[in-house]
């Protein structure tokens, strides 16, 4: 048995099951969620995967060898070319999201939290901490999809239902598993006194995970929200029309 198994996947699912008892996602489940709501919930996170992406960033200059930089290069495009992506043209498509709306969304209290602890484990840790305070964005969904879809009775083609079913299959589930394996060849020769350390870490990733649905359902943002200025729009944005990729 491996370390994630035995160490970080009990906590886990102690978060899924605490997940599973929110307001938020018990809407989403039985599709009673108001969809102003779910857009709130779409919006913060489209944000948060542009911290995430930074964070595996970080730890890509951070590597010492050629094949472990892989590894971090791959997770730094995939959530750059494929997630981030999906996030724009498939919310447009489903909610009517365009990228202004994702764009100007100001990051609520909670995620900019959350975001600002997973970068600075990835600054100021090693790497086997970085992935650590990363692995609940993934894994937490991942097994939360999973034991509430079977609840779902929503049919399919429905949003939520397939929302739920998004995180259970397909190269998302793949990504769960490499990042298993990543997680507990890092922790190989760890102290007892360091292993601790990472499982603390993951612990606070888990807690903001779980307080973020009571955040979602009450579209809480900041307490002085309207001290923000908008964010640019994509035409006033300075870079656009820049490309440096191979037509």
């Amino acid at each position: 048995m491996g370390f994630y198994k035995e160490r970080l996947y009990p906590l886990v699912q102690k978060t899924v099951e605490a997940n599973a008892k929110t307001s938020h996602l018990n809407g989403i489940v039985n599709g009673t969620l108001p969809i102003d709501k779910f857009k709130f919930q779409v919006r913060q996170n489209y944000n948060y995967l542009i911290e995430y992406a930074k964070s595996w960033a970080a730890g890509l200059a951070r590597c010492h060898d050629y094949d472990t930089m892989s590894i971090w290069a791959e997770i730094v495009n995939e959530t750059i070319e494929h997630e981030i992506p999906f996030y724009r043209s498939y919310w447009k498509e489903k909610l009517g999201l365009s990228v202004e709306d994702l764009e100007n969304e100001v990051m609520s209290l909670v995620k900019r939290s959350y975001t600002s602890h997973e970068v600075a484990r990835s600054w100021e840790g090693d790497l086997a901490e970085q992935v650590t305070a990363l692995l609940p964005c993934d894994l937490v969904y991942w097994e939360q999809a999973k034991y509430l879809l079977p609840k779902c009775t929503l049919p399919e083609g429905n949003l939520y239902r397939d929302w739920l079913t998004f995180y259970t299959k397909g190269w998302f589930a793949e990504v769960c598993e490499k990042l298993i394996v990543l997680i507990d060849r890092l922790v190989e020769n760890k102290t007892e006194r360091e292993l601790s350390r990472i499982i603390e870490i993951f612990a606070i990733s888990c807690n903001y995970e779980h307080i973020s649905w009571d955040m979602y359902f009450n579209t809480q943002t900041w307490p002085l929200a309207d001290l923000f200025p908008k964010k640019f729009t994509e035409y006033e944005n300075p870079v656009k029309g820049i490309s440096f990729k191979k037509e």
